[in-house]
């Protein structure tokens, strides 16, 4: 996890003072940001040996986080991230007789490539994204919560996970004049990854393979 932080601390004291003119004028220039948002998160669960896929229901979480968004060419940017971001499901269970949120808490560090035509304030995003999985616990909801207590299941986990994030945002002002921006976004991750480490096993004693996506919209500033 600390050569996460070296890497986006670097990137972003290297290309700082990154700049794109217009003539004399300064139209677009590197901007730090912070944002937060709802997750609604869910886990594709494939079978191994037959290949049949299924989502269970999807679950509400929280994301934050902050980036840094660098000109690299006229209405192009390369924008790393760095955020906390709440994923998992929620699934029926037997043996507690009603439904479980699986919460898996996870650092991520995306490093996105975003497209904006220059006073529009309109942009389209899309990189890969690498996930450090920090907790991962399950809490029974509805009735099952009075008979049944939090369990911790880090464990049933693989730590890494690697995924595809896409995505569109508006932001504003939008007129060149270097003010701090107010904007909304809203992406999509998909994993590419089989994160199951023993957390979901079938009679015969295979695993199947898991992998996260989820939705966001977030607010954010820029500085």
């Amino acid at each position: 996890m600390k050569k996460l932080f070296v890497v986006l601390f670097s990137l972003a004291t290297t290309v700082g003072f990154s700049q794109i003119r217009n003539g004399n004028t300064i139209i677009e220039r590197t901007r730090v940001g912070v944002y937060g948002g709802l997750s609604v998160a869910n886990q594709v669960t494939i079978d191994p040996v037959y290949g049949d896929a299924y989502s269970d229901n999807a679950k509400a979480g929280f994301i934050g986080g902050l980036s840094v968004s660098v000109p690299i060419s006229y209405g192009w940017f390369v924008q790393p991230e760095l955020n906390y971001t709440g994923m998992g499901t929620n699934y029926y269970d037997d043996q507690v007789n009603g439904n479980v949120n699986l919460n898996l808490n996870y650092i991520n560090l995306p490093v996105l490539f975003r497209y904006s035509q220059p006073f529009t304030g309109f942009g389209v995003l899309f990189g890969p994204q690498y996930g450090y999985l920090v907790s991962a616990n399950t809490i029974p909801s509805g009735s099952a919560k009075k008979d049944y207590e939090k369990g911790d299941v880090l464990d049933k986990y693989k730590r890494s996970d690697f995924s595809g994030v896409v995505g569109l945002e508006y932001y504003f002002p939008n007129d060149g004049s270097g003010a701090t921006q107010f904007g909304l976004s809203a992406r999509y991750q998909f994993g590419l990854l089989n994160v199951n480490n023993g957390g979901v096993t079938y009679d015969d004693g295979s695993w199947a393979k898991l992998h996260n996506n989820a939705f966001f919209i977030t607010a954010g500033v820029r500085f």
